[in-house]
């Protein structure tokens, strides 16, 4: 049986999903304008259903058109990851595997990872996606990564698998001459009208603070928000108010003595980091094959301890203790 649509039909519902513009679209493309419009007036006609819509300023996908669009993006994805593992073989070279991070755009992990990687699997070559900082599922199902670290509860979805990395303490982050400083444990109970910095964790539901710890015991009463975890670092190395990390996110700044952590909870709160892949991609699969190094290097103490610190005792998150 042959599809009624055709790759270029696919690419141009891709295009026109993130550009909203036809012109635009076009030229991502390599095409005229015209081929572009031929093209979905070729698509609508060959299925006999409206794929996009002309709104104000933009083109935007019917729910027909997201819907193949997104079907589209998955097989030109796996399309893809299959053309570069025959080419690889081929010339007997290495495979790229892309790799995302949720939330941190932070790798000072990174170089002692790659150097464990050629002693554990000299064939694998690593691409890093900025794509899963926002969006390490989402990424995964699209086929723009093949591996996202992310963390708190393990995912749900039947067509994602996750390999638990290790446990990592939320620590409150503030300068090591900060009157908070000299406190025990700093969160909502005692910052007072200090600033509190806020930064996106992901754009993905179930990725916000509240969710993962908890609401406040008090409110907190100035809260700024801020577009990246790494301008809230340098705003809270200068004094500028506190904020809240995963422990090894902020490890460089910890060494170096610029910033000291504290729990936000008696006892420590902690969530779970897990290497993601998907579930359709073999046990052989590079993808799996960077999750399983990921995985072994990341239990490695004397590692874990320098770079992502995992291997935290404080109490998971959602574990009844009193949270920020």
């Amino acid at each position: 049986m042959i599809p009624r649509l055709a790759l270029h039909h696919l690419t141009l519902l891709s295009a026109l999903g993130e550009t909203g513009s036809m012109t635009a679209s076009a030229t991502r493309l390599g095409v005229t304008q015209s081929a572009a419009s031929h093209r979905l007036r070729e698509a609508e006609r060959r299925l006999g259903v409206v794929l996009a819509r002309r709104a104000e300023n933009r083109i935007e996908l019917t729910p027909e058109g997201e819907r193949l669009r997104h079907l589209g993006e998955t097989f030109l994805g796996e399309l893809f990851r299959l053309e570069q593992d025959l080419e690889a073989s081929a010339r007997d070279a290495r495979i790229l595997v892309r790799l995302g991070q949720a939330t941190y755009s932070r790798y000072h992990w990174f170089p002692a990872f790659l150097e464990y990687l050629d002693t554990a699997d000299p064939k694998l070559s690593v691409d890093l996606s900025s794509r899963a900082t926002a969006h390490p599922l989402a990424s995964l199902l699209d086929g723009s990564v093949d591996v996202s670290l992310v963390f708190g509860r393990e995912p749900a979805l039947a067509s994602l698998r996750a390999v638990k990395l290790g446990t990592d303490p939320i620590v409150a982050v503030l300068a090591h001459n900060h009157p908070l400083a000299a406190e025990p444990v700093v969160n909502s109970e005692n910052m007072g009208d200090e600033r509190f910095f806020v930064y996106p964790l992901t754009a993905e539901p179930g990725f916000d603070w509240t969710t993962l710890l908890g609401a406040p015991t008090q409110p907190f009463r100035r809260l700024t928000p801020m577009p990246t975890p790494e301008a809230v670092i340098d705003l809270v190395r200068a004094k500028f108010g506190v904020a809240i990390f995963s422990k090894w996110a902020i490890e460089p700044e910890l060494a170096d003595g610029t910033l000291v952590s504290r729990p936000i909870a008696e006892g420590g709160v902690s969530l779970d980091w897990w290497c993601v892949r998907r579930a359709s991609d073999p046990l052989d699969s590079p993808a799996a094959r960077l999750s399983s190094a990921l995985t072994a290097w990341s239990h490695q103490s004397d590692r874990a301890l320098s770079t992502l610190a995992f291997g935290g005792t404080g109490q998971t998150a959602g574990s009844g203790l009193k949270k920020t």
